[in-house]
């Protein structure tokens, strides 16, 4: 089954609905792409009134997993609704958020996934300086790939990028810390944002990295300025 822009459309409309249903509120704006069997699903201008006050009061951990529980409750139901939708099987499901820009993202990933063709000397360059970047933040990832890059969006496959002490902390059940250090990690890459721009000859606009803590896996998402 090939997707149509109609099915997308009508999966953001979906989306929304699960979401407003699970929140009281739903996403201004949510928009979904299909790159490669994998779902992009965009949010912006989302966040309840109850958010706003955590927010405000600089509770980061708290309203992180508030939206993450929540969303994760709900991903059972976005997954069923994405596969009988664009007829994929997604089987895994990945979400992470910036409060100080409103806006978030959500990834649905089916396991046969083809290879992205990018140039050979732009691959070695971003593989490059991620790696540099990431040495100051995390392990150096034992695997690098681009899974996305549009005009719009470049996304990043790290595979074996946790430390042993990173998965005690899971086994130990310590969210607030492996939550507050995600957070450092990714305002790390972002504190690095001009070297990234200089290389992909873009303004970026979000920086997004969602974690599966289970298998030392993340997915680094830079989000474009587009041109007018």
């Amino acid at each position: 089954m090939v997707a149509t822009q109609e099915d997308l459309q009508s999966l953001s409309s979906s989306f929304s609905k699960v979401i407003k249903r699970g929140f009281g509120k739903g996403p201004e704006n949510c928009f979904t792409v299909l790159k490669e069997n994998r779902l992009y699903v965009y949010i912006r201008n989302f966040m309840t009134p109850a958010e706003e006050i955590l927010k405000e009061n600089r509770e980061y951990n708290l309203v992180a997993k508030f939206r993450s529980c929540v969303i994760a409750a709900l991903s059972k139901e976005l997954l069923q609704e994405a596969s009988q939708t664009l007829g994929i099987s997604f089987e895994s499901f990945y979400q992470d958020w910036n409060y100080n820009t409103n806006s978030g993202i959500l990834l649905l990933v089916n396991n046969n996934n083809p290879e992205v063709k990018i140039d050979d000397n732009f691959d070695r360059k971003l593989s490059q300086l991620i790696r540099m970047v990431g040495s100051q933040l995390h392990k150096i990832p034992s695997e690098l790939k681009v899974v996305k890059y549009t005009q719009n969006i470049c996304a990043i496959e790290l595979k074996g990028i946790m430390l042993p002490l990173e998965f005690l902390l899971v086994e130990a059940g310590q969210s607030d810390l492996l939550l507050t250090h995600a957070r450092n990690i990714k305002k790390g890459y972002y504190q690095h944002k001009q070297l990234f721009e200089d290389l992909f000859n873009r303004s970026i606009e979000d920086l997004f990295m969602m974690w599966d803590h289970q298998n030392s896996r993340s997915y680094l998402i830079f989000s474009f300025l587009k041109n007018i």
